[in-house]
């Protein structure tokens, strides 16, 4: 064990000790709180929506990996447009250790987002490190869950995590049997989670449990697809969309993190984690000294970041700034490393910089290459990689740039939510409000 390992495990176990009581507290006020407001926010909700659902003793559940305030993607996109017609509660447990020593970050259990509710419950840190740790909080999710689901509704459940397999399990499979409160169950798989590094051993045989008893498999890209096609024939792959109309707009004034930043500016949003490649962003901006390279997003990583004097780390932006960054970026990046945690990637952003009308440059995702390589430039290595980005910034290729902009503009989300509603509601889908007009970019 490394010096490195060692201190990390240190300082997740402190975090573990100091956050039992405050937890069991939580878990004690949410359990006396629970009912009660849920049937208030049922109650309200279907009231707010009634002229138009059809499913009036239904709501809609995106049990969901991703946290509501994190970097903005598939899951808050599909609550957001569902939640316009139907009664929705976006579930996303939050480990309590990245609010423990933050003052800035103030935890809400329960908030209104529009329409939509958000319900994040705290959970005990070390969460996938550890299997007790896991069962204890599977146990207690299923618990204060089972508190937000009054006897009579039903629920349609959209779930992009294997690891929420065994909550939901006690929730709507008790003794093996299904519940009468499960209306649709609908696995979106949007993330190779049991090849990632912090994966358990066991992730690989929830996620195959998961796979089975799904009613609904959709996926995020299509190499996801090709993945668990063999064991679910009837997979759909529905690409991600984007909000053409936030990111296609006239540049406005410069943000204050940016003014005084040497120009040109290469930008990147989204975690900043393992899966990109450090060594390709430290060497491109040490061979591009007069450039800016500006990261946007939380450190989600261990890792030592890549240090040069001309990188900019700007932290997470919300979700609709982005346009105004992206409207000084000479160039955009999809930096990924290539192995088996990304080669399924399909990475929202693309289109997003597409919109935006900046050149993109990106390793060698297959996604990519299937469905952008008109519109993205796409790199072999390393070396070819600053090559490119150096060619972009100098003569950036006008047909590429308005091809990726007619690309996006085709690629709505609403279309995205109008696929969703189809394999989640079945044929009364069509009563849903959201818009098909356009062909999602690059479907086959």
């Amino acid at each position: 064990m490394t010096k490195e390992t060692m201190v990390s495990s240190l300082r997740r176990i402190f975090e573990l000790a100091v956050s039992l009581p405050r937890v069991a507290l939580e878990a004690l006020r949410l359990w006396w709180i629970g009912q009660r407001q849920a049937e208030d926010y049922y109650r309200c909700a279907a009231q707010a929506v009634e002229l138009n659902n059809p499913y009036p003793a239904e709501c809609v559940w995106i049990v969901s990996e991703v946290m509501w305030d994190e970097v903005w993607q598939r899951p808050q996109e599909l609550a957001r447009r569902l939640s316009r017609e139907s009664v929705v509660v976006y579930i996303s447990p939050v480990q309590l250790h990245r609010y423990l020593f933050s003052l800035r970050n103030r935890w809400r259990p329960f908030r209104a987002e529009g329409s939509c509710l958000v319900l994040s419950p705290l959970i005990f840190p070390l969460h996938y490190r550890f299997a007790p740790i896991y069962a204890l909080n599977c146990v207690m999710m299923a618990w204060l869950l089972r508190w937000w689901l009054p006897k009579s509704l039903r629920v349609r459940v959209v779930c992009n995590s294997p690891f929420a397999w065994p909550f939901l399990t006690r929730l709507f499979f008790p003794s093996g049997k299904r519940s009468p409160n499960l209306a649709r169950l609908l696995y979106d798989v949007i993330d190779d989670f049991p090849s990632f590094e912090w994966a358990p051993s066991y992730a690989r045989a929830l996620e195959e449990q998961f796979l089975t008893k799904a009613d609904v498999v959709t996926t995020g890209t299509y190499e996801l697809w090709n993945m668990h096609r063999v064991q679910r024939p009837d997979a759909e792959f529905i690409q991600c969309g984007v909000d053409f109309e936030l990111f296609n707009r006239p540049a406005g004034p410069m943000p204050e993190d940016l003014a005084g930043l040497p120009q040109p500016m290469i930008g990147y949003w989204g975690s900043i984690s393992d899966r990109l490649d450090f060594r390709l962003l430290e060497k491109l901006a040490r061979q591009l000294p007069q450039a800016s390279l500006v990261l946007i997003g939380p450190v989600r990583t261990s890792l030592p970041l890549p240090q040069a004097p001309n990188i900019y780390y700007l932290g997470l932006k919300p979700h609709e700034e982005l346009p105004r960054y992206a409207q000084h970026f000479s160039v955009g990046l999809i930096p990924f490393l290539v192995n088996e945690a990304t080669e399924k990637l399909n990475p929202v952003k693309t289109l997003e910089y597409l919109a935006a009308g900046i050149p993109v440059v990106s390793t060698e995702l297959p996604d990519i290459i299937r469905f952008f390589s008109h519109a993205v430039i796409v790199a072999r290595d390393a070396d070819d990689f600053i090559a490119k980005v150096r060619e972009a910034i100098d003569s950036p290729d006008l047909d590429r740039i308005r091809a990726g902009i007619a690309m996006a503009q085709n690629a709505s989300w609403d279309y995205l939510a109008k696929r969703f509603a189809t394999r989640l509601f079945g044929s009364d889908s069509a009563t849903m409000a959201v818009s098909a007009e356009g062909v999602q970019g690059g479907e086959q």
